[in-house]
């Protein structure tokens, strides 16, 4: 089967959603005839990935808040759609335009369509959302229903596009290959070996104020008298990178929170992930949380938000006791204290999520092929 996939951005350009449309485009390439079409902030340019997924990326010619738009975009996927036929179009959202470039092109060409639903909505608290709002009313409402198969990326996004009378399939994002091969090589007393590190990964960006980096950073500082042995440790880039490092240096902090930028290593960040005890992700507006996935794979034991946690319903680390989950901001100093004062509690949550990666099934498996392959579906196009 031919397959076009359509997204925002690609990696290494982009965050979770492009990381999910990477791992897909890898597991349906291994059966199927891929091409992907995404922007980029850089340049325009075409290359291949595993020798066999050709990747385009068109340069935006606009940037709205986070969203690429593109007229050059649309025009390509016109030209493709007409030369090369595909026979099935995946597009990513709610990031606008992409998508609703995927929905015109199958409505002209009579090309079924496979929308992948990445998060519960668009609004964010900025001024932007009363476009977010209006769009969400109007446009994507004719984009979601020009599918005929939406997936949403976990429960919550199920539920909130459930609420809007649309019925989705739930496929959990994958782990990276390489993530989970490096964890399945770290040896059994890898947790006799952590750090006293707390973790966090994500886009230090004014894009991404959700994440709520600076309740971790001010529990942090708050805890950092009782526990001066202990480090914060960031990866992740972003426009606001440089105000956290001078606000930790201001806080006298510069020599126990390190900045590590973004990271393309995937072996650099194993080794991260490796070392940490803790992963902290303290997220009011989550689609998925990758990072506390990756983490809990090296026995990070994970600190989130109950935004968070509700995407892990029906997923294996969603069942573990090692969860520790925050119900309101104002948890997170006293639920860090009591892990940072209990070595005890840290080795037991570590060993029991290297219990739950031996299973590995729900840790590891995409199933996106598998779905397309259903016979009911395959009737529907």
């Amino acid at each position: 089967m031919r397959v076009l996939m359509l997204a925002p951005y690609f990696p290494p350009e982009g965050g979770g959603l492009e990381r999910y449309a990477l791992s897909m485009a890898r597991e349906l390439g291994g059966e199927h005839e891929v091409r992907v079409l995404a922007m980029s902030r850089k340049r325009s340019g075409v290359e291949t990935l595993s020798r066999v997924i050709q990747v385009e990326r068109i340069k935006a010619g606009f940037v709205l808040s986070n969203t690429p738009l593109s007229v050059r975009f649309l025009l390509k996927a016109l030209s493709i759609a007409r030369s090369w036929r595909p026979e099935l179009i995946v597009a990513h959202t709610p990031v606008p335009y992409a998508a609703d470039v995927a929905a015109l092109v199958s409505r002209l060409f009579n090309i079924p369509l496979v929308i992948v639903y990445h998060t519960v909505g668009l609004e964010k608290g900025s001024l932007l959302d009363v476009l977010a709002k209006l769009y969400s009313r109007t446009l994507e409402r004719f984009t979601l229903s020009s599918a005929s198969l939406l997936v949403s990326v976990s429960s919550s996004v199920r539920d909130y596009l459930l609420h809007r009378g649309f019925f989705s399939e739930v496929i959990f994002p994958t782990v990276d290959e390489e993530p989970v091969r490096l964890a399945h090589s770290s040896s059994d007393n890898v947790c006799a070996n952590k750090e006293k590190a707390i973790l966090f990964v994500g886009e230090l960006s004014s894009f991404h104020s959700f994440k709520n980096f600076d309740l971790l950073l001010d529990a942090f500082s708050f805890l950092s008298h009782k526990h001066p042995e202990w480090e914060l440790w960031i990866v992740g880039g972003g426009n606001l990178l440089e105000h956290y490092i001078r606000l930790s240096r201001g806080r006298g902090l510069d020599r126990r929170v390190k900045f590590f930028g973004r990271i393309d290593s995937l072996e650099k960040l194993a080794e991260i992930y490796r070392k940490a005890s803790v992963i902290v992700l303290p997220s009011s507006f989550e689609s998925f949380g990758m990072a506390v996935l990756e983490g809990a794979l090296f026995g990070d034991v994970p600190v989130v938000s109950d935004v968070v946690a509700r995407n892990f319903r029906g997923h294996p680390l969603g069942t573990s006791k090692s969860l520790y989950v925050i119900r309101q901001k104002t948890e997170l100093p006293s639920m860090l204290n009591e892990l940072l004062s209990s070595p005890k509690a840290l080795k037991k949550g570590c060993l029991s999520l290297r219990q739950v990666k031996k299973a590995k099934k729900g840790f590891v498996r995409m199933g996106f092929a598998g779905l397309l392959s259903r016979a009911d579906l395959l009737e529907k196009f």
